[in-house]
């Protein structure tokens, strides 16, 4: 039986941030699962179109994949996200998905990043090894992208979880949802902190990273805070290029689930 695993993130036009995020973990998924011809699709149809015009590069939407395995005759299939939580775009996947049951015999599908309490522990010993947040009195801000689905409540729990295992100069925030950086800011001033690391907390170190986090725009992350007084260092790394977070990915996608 031929099988395939499909691994579909949202996309990025930055061709480094591609190198550095999305190809190691799609290397860490296949080599997980031997046997198993992987392809690549991208969400965000704004992002492929953009990688055609500009670079004559072509990424295939998730219909498009999916019909592409279909015709190879696959049938056996693994969907493996590489989002961060279950919000709009998870729920999108499925949707196509389900239009798609009838030509693969299986159609299996991984987790995001942050689906059970293991995977926000993991997240959490990960980070703080990187980051070794006890060895500075710095305040550590991540940029997570927040929505306004339910899913959401992601943010405020890891933050919660984080600092209730003592690493409370850790905070969370998000361009598009709850906590904002107004609200991280006004926390980091009651503490009198003087000093910040910035990180993105996104698969991808692309446009969020680099301008709304690091820009030189007035509405940066890192002017925000300078404007208070808070000194901000930015790094520019998403999760993706993180070994343990790649290897969460390969483990979701072995423990992938039947839809039915």
């Amino acid at each position: 039986m031929k099988k395939g695993v499909l691994i579909v993130s949202f996309g990025t036009s930055y061709r480094e941030a591609e190198a550095q995020n999305i190809n190691p973990v799609e290397q860490a998924i296949s080599a997980a699962l031997p046997g198993y011809e992987m392809r690549r699709a991208y969400g965000s149809r704004r992002i492929i179109k953009k990688l055609k015009e500009r670079d004559g590069i072509c990424i295939d939407t998730v219909s498009e994949a999916l019909e592409t395995l279909a015709v190879a005759g696959c049938k056996e299939l693994i969907v493996q996200p590489t989002y961060v939580i279950h919000g709009y775009e998870y729920d999108e996947l499925v949707e196509i998905l389900r239009e798609y049951l009838n030509q693969f015999e299986s159609v299996r599908l991984g987790h995001p990043l942050l689906h059970q309490q293991s995977d926000y522990k993991e997240l959490i010993c990960g980070l703080n090894e990187v980051f070794d947040f006890r060895s500075s009195s710095d305040a550590f801000v991540f940029m997570g992208h927040g929505t306004g689905h339910f899913a959401n409540a992601c943010y405020p729990a890891l933050e919660h979880q984080i600092q209730a295992q003592g690493f409370t100069n850790v905070w969370i925030g998000t361009v598009e949802g709850y906590p904002e950086i107004t609200d991280v800011k006004e926390k980091l001033k009651q503490l009198s902190c003087q000093k910040s690391v910035l990180a993105p907390l996104m698969l991808v170190a692309g446009d969020h990273a680099r301008n709304d986090m690091a820009g030189e725009d007035e509405n940066s992350w890192k002017n925000i805070l300078e404007r208070d007084g808070i000194e901000a260092d930015c790094m520019i790394a998403g999760l993706g290029s993180y070994a343990f977070v790649q290897r969460m990915f390969a483990e979701h996608a072995l423990q992938a689930e039947e839809i039915r």
